[in-house]
């Protein structure tokens, strides 16, 4: 979901109150949201043969819509490396925080400055989730494996059943303000998870689902500001919703620069907790 989000999720950094589909507690930093140009997308819409008075009555076509939505498929293949730049704010942050996220197909790492200047570092490299604080080296184990490999699917929007041991269309709904096609499924770490993309742009407008933890607290993720830097619509504002606290997160760049395959590997204090 790092594509979307950033889930897809598109996550904020360790400590922050809120957790998330994509690692929504830990690294707040990947996400997708609403098209500024939807002119174009029209235009895009009538030469795919969509129609806005058409509707979609398959999960399968509200993901193939979505996709040419974001760029078309070859766009999103294209994206091998990523780089993203933002900041998050809200509940339980005194100030704001200020992250740098790379990331590779099924590998990512954050490096986050609290609004005190603490730096923190979380990473994943394909197995294992980690982060380094003010405690030192930790291993998270709250999460299932599969679930922090499918945040770290760079093309997650080109994926999504895969995640799925059901992926069904429910119908037509509002949601945050948009009328939406809902999606809804059960991760294979059964999981409820629910989609909402807008029914004239295509778009991904959010999710609602079940945090991947243990304790499957009810997330809202809502998706806005889409924006081109160079490669498909990224979504540049995420909101995140648990319960009374909320938190936003706003990317302020995205490059594509080819990114070594030796930024991703285990710190030496992550290794010596794997002895």
């Amino acid at each position: 979901m790092f594509g979307d989000m950033v889930p897809k999720s598109a996550a904020l950094p360790t400590g922050c109150a809120l957790s998330r589909q994509k690692r929504f507690g830990e690294c707040a930093v990947y996400a997708t949201m609403r098209i500024i140009f939807l002119y174009v997308l029209v235009c895009a819409g009538a030469m795919l043969g969509w129609s806005q008075n058409s509707e979609l009555k398959t999960a399968q076509a509200v993901l193939e819509r979505y996709q040419q939505a974001l760029g078309g498929v070859d766009a999103i293949k294209k994206v091998q490396s990523e780089t993203r730049r933002g900041e998050v704010e809200g509940s339980g942050i005194n100030g704001k925080v200020t992250f740098v996220a790379y990331a590779k197909p099924f590998k990512w790492l954050s490096r986050v400055t609290m609004p005190d200047g603490e730096q923190r570092v979380n990473g994943f490299d394909g197995a294992v989730s980690w982060s380094l604080g003010q405690k030192g080296a930790e291993i998270d184990k709250s999460s299932p494996v599969e679930s922090v490999r499918r945040d770290a699917d760079l093309h997650y929007s080109l994926h999504q059943p895969d995640y799925f041991t059901k992926f069904e269309m429910a119908g037509i709904t509002d949601f945050e303000g948009h009328h939406c096609y809902w999606l809804h499924g059960t991760t294979h770490w059964g999981k409820d998870n629910n989609q909402y993309y807008d029914v004239k742009t295509g778009l991904l407008v959010g999710y609602r689902f079940q945090s991947d933890d243990k304790s499957a607290t009810m997330t809202i993720l809502v998706f806005g500001d889409y924006k081109s830097f160079g490669g498909p619509l990224v979504a540049t504002k995420q909101v995140g919703r648990q319960g009374d606290q909320r938190q936003t997160t706003t990317l302020s760049s995205v490059s594509y620069e080819p990114l070594a395959d030796s930024l991703f590997e285990l710190p030496t204090a992550v290794k010596a907790l794997l002895k």
